[in-house]
């Protein structure tokens, strides 16, 4: 999810093992002019500023020749169309033989990564969720009112997430005085303009079929088992149904317990508010027998 942590781990990771690679590149991708470009100033690095023209096969030469330690940060990638050049070099390091290592991260992950992983295994994928300790941290840090138990439930409201306890905490400060047992007594979760933004990135991307899925896991509060998504839309095939699962899961939109599916509260109280398809609503109350 947004916010959980993704850069703050990479930096940490590159801190710590910096001093193991002769050369380290790092990017953040939202920032880079063009992708021809980065791959120049990659391979120029790497040359000690001998090449200065953007060609993969070279770089590849490098790595093989050095220990080389490359991060792209923030790679947004749209699973049915993941960036032809980013995916190409990914995969051209990910295949080959050499001694060096490439990280990066996405809210995303790409499907060939995910097969490439099942299949390979220098490939390795980490999905991160919430840290309790620094979720905690965040709030213990900013003068609010509250107890233990009432600082831990809010760390759960919202998924343990830094960037939105962060986000929540400042909206408390302004509206509650910081007082955190008057936020919890509003028996709501305060999704603010910020927030609402970063849900709206990751939410709205998703089809109509995916709407339908995480709407209904938001009106059914209890674990759902993956029998009870698919008897709720008859209508649609096995095959279109399973992709839109693996779609979700990807994206950490839902939750999956013990066989069972359910939604982040944060989320949750975002598809209640914003996704209220009529045709999911008659769905539902028909298959409820309503």
């Amino acid at each position: 999810m947004v916010g959980v942590g993704k850069t703050t781990l990479a930096t940490q990771l590159a801190k710590q093992i910096q001093d193991q690679f002769d050369y380290v590149f790092w990017r953040s991708v939202p920032t880079v002019l063009s992708f021809d470009e980065m791959i120049t100033d990659m391979l120029s690095l790497m040359s000690n500023y001998k090449e200065s023209k953007p060609n993969i096969h070279r770089i590849i030469h490098y790595l093989r020749a050095y220990r080389c330690l490359i991060i792209l940060d923030d790679i947004e990638t749209d699973l049915d169309a993941f960036d032809s050049k980013y995916n190409h070099i990914i995969q051209v390091i990910a295949k080959t033989n050499h001694q060096s290592c490439l990280i990066f991260t996405c809210r995303n992950q790409p499907d060939q990564i995910s097969l490439l992983e099942n299949w390979s295994s220098s490939v390795r994928s980490l999905r991160l969720f919430g840290s309790f300790k620094t979720a905690f941290s965040l709030i213990q840090s900013k003068p609010l009112l509250g107890t233990e138990q009432q600082k831990y439930e809010l760390c759960d409201l919202y998924g343990n997430n830094p960037l939105k306890i962060q986000i929540a905490v400042n909206a408390i400060i302004k509206l509650f005085n910081g007082d955190i047992s008057k936020f919890l007594a509003q028996n709501t979760l305060l999704v603010s303009y910020h927030l609402h933004r970063l849900l709206e990135q990751q939410l709205n991307c998703l089809c109509e079929l995916e709407k339908q899925i995480i709407y209904y896991l938001a009106t059914n509060s209890q674990l759902t088992t993956i029998t009870d998504l698919a008897n709720i839309l008859p209508d649609i095939s096995r095959s279109h149904f399973w992709q839109a699962i693996e779609r979700l899961n990807l994206r950490s939109l839902i939750q999956e317990k013990a066989g069972k599916y359910t939604l982040q509260p944060v989320v949750m109280e975002y598809v209640m508010e914003q996704f209220k398809p009529k045709p999911v609503l008659e769905l539902v109350n028909k298959n409820m027998g309503l």
